[in-house]
């Protein structure tokens, strides 16, 4: 994959992020929280793939570290958005789970800017492990 595609793909998450974001706090419904969290699962594959491409060498130290802060930062905007939500009591462990979820993502996305070879597999598979989880709630929520 491109440098240029991946930037342009972050671009996207991230204006997909902020639009989903917008008016946080709000009340959620089932649809905007699926959304929420195909957001999330975009984010946390993005950045399984920068770390994979880190490890072998595909990228250079400063594109990781730059692409991975502003992966960060939109996994951070999800994270704010989905911890002020509210959405219907029956969805609820469902929307805490997400914001666990971007919690997470958002601490991986952070360390990868500057970890080792090691660490950068470790947070590559973690990052995966995320973006599956959050399918899968994606999923749970058709």
């Amino acid at each position: 994959m491109s440098v240029l595609f991946k930037g342009a793909l972050v671009l996207g998450v991230v204006v997909a992020l902020l639009g989903a974001g917008c008016g946080g706090g709000g009340q959620l419904g089932v649809k905007a929280l699926s959304q929420e969290s195909k957001s999330l699962q975009s984010l946390a594959a993005e950045g399984a793939l920068l770390a994979e491409d880190a490890v072998f060498g595909k990228t250079t130290r400063v594109y990781t570290r730059e692409h991975s802060s502003d992966l960060c930062k939109a996994a951070s905007q999800a994270e704010a958005s989905l911890k002020a939500a509210k959405i219907e009591p029956a969805f609820e462990p469902k929307l805490r789970r997400l914001a666990v979820l971007a919690a997470q993502v958002r601490a991986d996305l952070n360390r990868l800017g500057g970890a080792s070879k090691e660490d950068e597999r470790a947070i590559g598979r973690e990052l995966q492990a995320a973006a599956q989880e959050s399918q899968k709630i994606s999923e749970e929520l058709k």
